[in-house]
């Protein structure tokens, strides 16, 4: 096939598919949608399922015949050439949702469909677990170990680690917790 000059659109399309966010990334439709019909795929009139069926395949064709095009895929496989991530582009995004899934779940309130409050315990798991991912990101850890070292009088020793545990006089074990 001739190679010729993209269209602006099939270089956006290009982009988006090699580089875009998700859902968009990787996803030939999906980003054919979105470039060529404006159309992000989020809403649909549930009334127009036959419809939307057949806009489906239509697109599904769009998108096979455009993806066979070389100029097309020789495109798509430079740009993800030349996209760098590596741990130094990466960290700062990762960083960034992290925070943000932490801070959401540590006060998020759910309901289920009838209108019951859930436990946040589920939620709460969860920012503790971005929070958990952050520290090891950065290598924050606090001493909470106390040590002991034993030393010789040739300067050789030995280092013991203790940890004491608490004690907590309202859960003793003959008080029943409610």
């Amino acid at each position: 096939m001739e190679k010729s000059k993209l269209t602006d659109l099939e270089e956006k399309f290009c982009l988006v598919y090699a580089c875009g966010p998700s859902p968009y990334n990787g996803n030939a439709q999906k980003t054919f949608d979105l470039v060529f019909n404006n159309n992000t795929g989020l809403l649909f009139d549930p009334d127009e399922v036959e419809s939307n069926a057949r806009k489906d395949v239509e697109v599904a064709i769009q998108v096979r015949q455009l993806m066979l095009r070389d100029d097309i895929r020789e495109r798509i496989s430079q740009i993800q050439n030349d996209n760098l991530v590596d741990a130094a582009t990466l960290k700062p995004r990762l960083t960034s949702m992290l925070l943000k899934i932490a801070d959401e779940c540590s006060t998020l309130m759910v309901c289920d469909k009838f209108g019951v409050t859930l436990s946040p315990a589920a939620l709460r798991a969860v920012s503790v677990n971005a929070a958990s991912k952050l520290i090891d990101m950065y290598g924050i850890k606090e001493d909470i170990a106390h040590k002991v070292m034993l030393e010789g009088a040739d300067g050789d020793g030995i280092t013991f680690n203790l940890i004491v545990p608490e004690i907590n006089k309202d859960n003793s074990v003959d008080k029943v917790i409610e």
